[in-house]
C-alpha cells in the first residue's frame, strides 16, 4: 500500500466502536474517515464527539465510500460476517470484533472471499499487545520450558450479589452471540495461550460441558437467555500436549484466575487480564536444586494497549504489508477449537478434530 496513512470506517459506536474510534485519532499513521451506526443520531453524535469527517447510518454507506481503505466492524456476531463479506467485495481491509464468528463455516467464507485481496483481522488478539506477553513469549521462543507439556486457563468469577442490571442481551442469546461466557472469554484466552507458543498447537480431540445459571439465581437474566455462564474443555494434542480450560462467571466459588505453561524443564505463570500491576514468574527444573523461580516481567502495564493494540496492528500490518496478529490462518484454528468445544459440551461426547474441521486446527 504507498500510503502514508490509512483511512478508516468504524461500523457501530457503541462502547466498544468508540474504543476503535479512540485508538484511530491518538494513531498518527490512522485518519478516522466516517463512522456509522444503525441509529443516525449515534453516529452523527460520534462523529462530532470525536471528529470524523462523516458519517453514516449503515456499513453498507462506508463501504461503498471509495476514500475509505479499511473498515472495523464493532457489531454483534450474527450480522458480523455478513457484513465482512461485503467489505471485503468492495475491497476494505476488515477488522473484525470478538467472537470471531458464529461458526467455522464463516471463517471458511471469509477465506475464499479474501484470497489475494484484502487483509483481514480479528480483535481476539488483544491481550497479546500487552507488555508481558512479548516477554513471556520470547521465554518460550527461546525454549526456555523444554518440550511443552500443558496450557492451562482457568478463570472463575464469583457471584457478587444481585446485578443492577442484567448483561446486554447479546451476551445472552447464544442465536446472537454464538455462546456465552465462552464464546466471549475462550477467543481472548485460545488466542493468548495458542499465540504465546508460536500457533503451534495441534488439537486432536476434546471433551467438554457447559452449564448456566444456577437455579437459585437463574432470575439474575431475563426469561429466555440460553447462553452458558460456565464451561470446562480438555484437549488433547499432538505431540503429548494438552491444553485444559475452565471460565465461569456468576460462580458459586472463590475466585481464580489463573494462566499458566509447563514444559518438560520449567513452566509459566502469567497472568492475561487486570491488574496492571504484573509479576510474571518462571519455575525452572535444576537437577540438584529442585525448582527455582525468577521474575520473567514485573511492572505496570499501560493497559489501554487492551483497546488500542488491535487496531494498531492491523492498520500497520496494511500499510507495512504484513499479518495481522491474528489473521485469517489464526481464526481457522481458534474457530475451531470454539467449535468443537461447543459440539462435545451439547452432545456429552468427546469430539476429533480430524472429524469436525480438524483440517484447520
Amino acid at each position: 500500500m504507498n500510503k502514508s496513512k490509512v483511512r478508516i470506517g468504524i461500523v457501530g459506536c457503541g462502547y466498544i466502536g468508540k474504543n476503535h474510534i479512540k485508538a484511530a485519532i491518538e494513531a498518527d499513521w490512522v485518519e478516522l474517515a466516517a463512522v456509522a451506526d444503525a441509529s443516525p443520531e449515534v453516529a452523527k453524535l460520534a462523529a462530532e464527539q470525536f471528529g470524523a469527517e462523516r458519517y453514516y447510518d449503515s456499513a453498507e454507506a462506508i463501504f461503498g465510500d471509495p476514500s475509505i481503505d479499511a473498515v472495523v466492524l464493532a457489531v454483534p456476531t450474527n450480522i458480523r460476517t455478513g457484513l465482512a463479506l461485503k467489505s471485503i467485495a468492495a475491497g476494505k481491509h476488515t477488522l473484525l470484533e470478538k467472537p470471531l464468528a458464529m461458526n467455522l463455516s464463516e471463517i471458511e467464507q471469509l477465506v475464499s472471499a479474501s484470497a489475494g485481496g484484502p487483509k483481514v483481522g480479528f480483535c481476539s488478539s488483544r491481550f497479546r499487545f500487552l507488555e508481558h506477553a512479548e516477554a513471556a513469549r520470547r521465554w518460550i521462543a527461546e525454549g526456555r520450558l523444554g518440550k511443552l507439556r500443558l496450557l492451562r486457563c482457568r478463570v472463575n468469577e464469583p457471584a457478587a450479589g444481585r446485578p443492577d442490571n442484567s448483561p446486554p442481551a447479546w451476551r445472552l442469546q447464544t442465536s446472537i452471540n454464538g455462546g456465552g461466557i465462552v464464546a466471549n472469554w475462550g477467543s481472548y484466552d485460545f488466542d493468548y495461550l495458542l499465540g504465546l507458543t508460536g500457533w503451534t498447537l495441534q488439537p486432536e480431540w476434546i471433551i467438554a460441558r457447559t452449564w448456566g445459571l444456577a437455579p437459585s439465581i437463574s432470575d439474575y437474566f431475563p426469561a429466555g437467555a440460553d447462553s452458558e455462564t460456565y464451561g470446562t474443555a480438555y484437549i488433547q494434542c499432538a505431540n503429548d500436549i494438552v491444553l485444559t480450560y475452565e471460565r465461569g462467571e456468576f460462580m458459586g466459588a472463590p475466585q481464580e484466575r489463573t494462566w499458566q505453561i509447563i514444559g518438560s524443564e520449567g513452566s509459566l505463570s502469567l497472568h492475561m487480564t487486570w491488574p496492571s500491576e504484573k509479576v510474571i514468574m518462571a519455575s525452572t527444573l535444576h537437577a540438584e536444586n529442585g525448582v527455582e523461580s525468577s521474575v520473567v516481567w514485573e511492572g505496570t502495564e499501560d493497559s489501554s494497549w487492551i483497546d488500542k493494540g488491535a487496531l494498531f496492528d492491523f492498520t500497520r500490518s496494511i500499510l507495512n504489508d504484513t499479518e495481522p496478529a491474528t489473521g485469517l490462518s489464526e481464526a481457522l484454528k481458534l474457530q475451531t477449537i470454539m467449535d468443537n468445544l461447543y459440539v462435545s459440551a451439547r452432545s456429552g461426547a468427546p469430539v476429533s478434530f480430524a472429524q469436525q474441521g480438524g483440517k484447520h486446527a
